[in-house]
């Protein structure tokens, strides 16, 4: 079993840094993979780059409640911004947790899990933003060569856009220790620390999490 506080980001004690990218930790099985998918990618014309690794229960909570209190874009199904101040306390919650994941309960917490780009295919000048746009035009075919070898590698999408969350065509997981952590997941203590976290939202959030639990992670 894997313990609470690794599979809710308090830990990171087990984690490596990234080649190349010291700021960025990852589990050494999961980037030993990624290191091989990186290889691939670049004999087939593509410079596969990581934009985002393992996150702290702190940093996730940071983004959630800079969304929460208006300080960062929310975004709707379609990617525009979302006028937040005009929804209630839940559906503000719901519209969040589209593209971003309750603190405690996000799979960049494992360290199994990658944002990546192609460095390559963005255009000069171009700021690299993680949108669905993105992967319909300039890493479009970055995204199809993903989809085509992922697997090969150990690698899977999570999330499909069927479930609670919007598609994320960047978001990459190394599903053979990814599942150990979703299998070692308890949801009793994640709303715990969440509640401790002192947000105005997290008593509603931890409901939250506790009715779309199955759903939370795809």
């Amino acid at each position: 079993m894997i313990s609470f506080e690794k599979c809710c980001g308090l830990d990171c004690s087990h984690l490596v840094s990234c080649p190349k990218r010291e700021d960025l930790l990852g589990e050494r099985e999961a980037l030993l993979a990624l290191d091989e998918l990186k290889t691939a990618a670049l004999k087939d014309g593509f410079r596969l780059e990581i934009c985002s690794a393992w996150r702290s229960f702190a940093r996730q909570l940071g983004i959630v409640a800079a969304k929460m209190d208006g300080r960062r874009p929310v975004l709707d199904e379609n990617e525009r911004a979302l006028d937040i101040s005009t929804l209630d306390l839940r559906s503000r919650l719901r519209a969040v947790m589209r593209f971003s994941a309750l603190p405690g309960f996000s799979r960049h917490h494992f360290g199994t899990d990658f944002d990546v780009y192609a460095e390559n295919c963005l255009p000069p000048g171009q700021k690299l933003q993680l949108t669905a746009f993105e992967y319909d035009s300039y890493f479009f075919e970055f995204g199809n060569w993903l989809s085509a070898n992922l697997e090969k590698y150990g690698f899977m999408r999570p999330f499909s856009g069927k479930g609670l969350c919007a598609f994320e065509p960047w978001h990459i997981s190394y599903f053979p220790r990814s599942e150990a952590y979703l299998a070692s997941f308890d949801l009793s203590k994640a709303q715990q620390i969440l509640r401790s976290s002192g947000m105005p939202w997290a008593d509603e959030a931890a409901l939250i999490a506790a009715e779309l639990f199955e759903n939370l992670f795809s």
